[in-house]
C-alpha cells in the first residue's frame, strides 16, 4: 500500500472528488483519504436523492458571508456550463426543472457511480475508513495521520466538509485539522435547516403544507425574506421558506440576539387586500359559523389554529364579525409573528454558516496564504449558499480549482 503521494485530499464528498480527478488528470499521483466506509455518501442524500447540483441564476450573491469577489473568482465567469460539460464527459447528461439543474436519470447514485469511474481511470488511489486524525507540515512535506498509517505528500487538499450532516462523515473533523495549521475558522451554525419556535400551538398546525411566506427579524430589523410551500411542524416551521432565513437565525441566537418571524399564509396579498378578501367572504358565506369562514382558505387544521388565535367565539355567525374582527383575521393571515428559540441541529441541517476565513486563501488558487502547499475546497470554507444546487456547484468548482492549481504546481 503506498502512503506517500504528490497530492493528498482528505475528504471524499463532491469537493475532494472533484479535486482529486482534476488534479490526477494533470498529472499527479493522488491519495484520496476518506474515514467512512465509503465516498460520496452526503451526496447521494442531496436533492432527496435526485441530486440537485447547480442552477441556472448563479450569482455571487446567491451565497452568504462572502466577498463577491471572492466568490466570483472562485466559480469563474462560465462555472455551470463547464460543470454540466464535465458531468457529460462522465456520461451524465442533465436535465432542468424549475431552474434547478439534475441528473437526468435524476438519481444522485448515477453521479457519484461516475466519480468513482472517473477517480479509478485517473489513477486515485482511494482509501476509505482512513480518518485523519492529525496534520502538520514538516519541512516541505505534509503529513496526515490516521488510526492506522502516516500518509505523507508535498501538497494537501482539505475537502472534508462542515459539520452538517455528521452522519455523512461531515462530522467538523475538517474545523479540526484546519486549526491544527494555525488557520483561523469562524464557528460553524446550522444552516438550510427548519426553525423552532417558541409556541405552543404548533402541535395543532403540524403536519400542513400551504404556500407561504417568511420574513426573518433579527433585534426587530427585517433580515431575510423568503417563499414558497410552509411545512408547518410540531415544533415549528419547515420546508425550503425557512432553510433559505436558518442561517441568519443561527447566527443571531449563537449571538444572543432576539429572533422573531413574521409568516404571510396569502403570500400574494397585502393585508388592506386581505381585509377587503375577508368582507368578501363574510357577505358570501355570512350565515356558516365562524368555524368555517376559513373554509377552502387555509388548511383545515391551521385554520383552527388562526380561529383559536383571533379569539372569537368559534359558534357565532360569520355575518355577525365586526370590522375589527375581520382585521384581526387579515392580520393573522398576513403577518403572523412568531418567536425563534432555534434552529435544527447539525444533524437535520444540509449545510453550515461558518468555516475557514476566506482572508486565510489565495481566490485563484484556494492555496492558504500562510501555508504553501495546503488548499481548502468545498463546505470547509466560510462560503455558504442558497438552496437550490448552489452549494454542490460550490463543491465541484472549488474542487476542481484546488485540484488544478495543486497539480500544477506539483509539476
Amino acid at each position: 500500500m503506498k502512503d506517500h503521494a504528490d497530492i493528498l485530499v482528505i475528504g471524499g464528498g463532491a469537493s475532494g472528488m472533484a479535486a482529486a480527478i482534476t488534479a490526477a488528470e494533470a498529472g499527479s499521483q493522488v491519495i484520496l483519504l476518506e474515514g467512512k466506509d465509503r465516498v460520496g455518501k452526503k451526496l447521494l442524500s442531496t436533492g432527496n436523492g435526485r441530486c440537485n447540483f447547480s442552477n441556472d441564476i448563479m450569482a455571487a450573491d446567491c451565497y452568504y458571508d462572502a466577498d463577491p469577489l471572492f466568490v466570483e473568482t472562485v466559480l469563474g465567469k462560465n462555472c455551470v456550463v463547464e460543470l454540466l460539460e464535465w458531468l457529460k464527459n462522465m456520461g451524465i447528461d442533465s436535465k432542468l426543472i424549475d431552474g434547478r439543474y439534475y441528473p437526468r436519470s435524476e438519481q444522485a447514485s448515477a453521479i457519484l457511480d461516475a466519480l468513482r469511474i472517473r477517480m479509478h481511470g485517473a489513477g486515485v488511489q482511494v482509501m476509505t475508513g482512513e480518518k485523519v486524525i492529525y496534520l502538520r507540515k514538516i519541512h516541505d512535506q505534509f503529513e496526515a495521520q490516521t488510526n492506522q498509517i502516516i500518509y505523507s505528500a508535498g501538497k494537501v487538499i482539505l475537502a472534508t466538509g462542515s459539520k452538517a450532516a455528521p452522519q455523512t462523515g461531515s462530522d467538523g473533523t475538517g474545523y479540526v485539522l484546519a486549526r491544527q495549521v494555525g488557520l483561523a475558522v469562524k464557528k460553524p451554525v446550522p444552516a438550510l435547516t427548519s426553525l423552532k419556535l417558541n409556541e405552543s400551538y404548533c402541535k395543532s398546525w403540524a403536519g400542513v403544507r400551504c404556500d407561504g411566506s417568511i420574513t426573518l427579524l433579527i433585534d426587530q430589523k427585517e433580515t431575510a425574506h423568503d417563499r414558497g410551500q410552509l411545512q408547518l411542524t410540531s415544533y415549528g416551521v419547515s420546508g425550503i421558506p425557512a432553510f433559505q432565513v436558518s442561517r441568519f437565525a443561527s447566527r443571531a441566537l449563537e449571538n444572543g440576539k432576539e429572533v422573531k418571524a413574521v409568516l404571510s399564509f396569502l403570500p400574494d396579498k397585502t393585508i388592506d387586500e386581505t381585509v377587503d378578501y375577508l368582507m368578501d367572504r363574510k357577505e358570501r358565506i355570512g350565515e356558516y359559523r365562524l368555524s368555517d369562514y376559513l373554509l377552502g382558505l387555509l388548511p383545515k387544521n391551521l385554520a383552527g389554529v388562526m380561529i383559536r388565535l383571533s379569539g372569537i367565539d368559534k359558534q357565532i355567525k360569520v355575518c355577525d364579525l365586526t370590522q375589527q374582527q375581520v382585521n384581526r383575521f387579515a392580520s393573522l393571515l398576513t403577518s403572523l409573528t412568531v418567536s425563534v428559540n432555534g434552529t435544527g441541529s447539525f444533524a437535520q441541517a444540509q449545510v453550515c454558516s461558518g468555516g475557514v476565513t476566506l482572508e486565510s486563501l489565495d481566490p485563484v488558487t484556494l492555496e492558504c496564504k500562510e501555508m504553501p502547499g495546503l488548499y481548502i475546497a468545498g463546505e470547509l470554507m466560510d462560503v455558504d449558499g442558497m438552496c437550490g444546487g448552489y452549494n454542490l456547484q460550490w463543491a465541484f468548482s472549488s474542487g476542481m480549482r484546488a485540484g488544478y492549481a495543486a497539480a500544477s504546481s506539483s509539476s
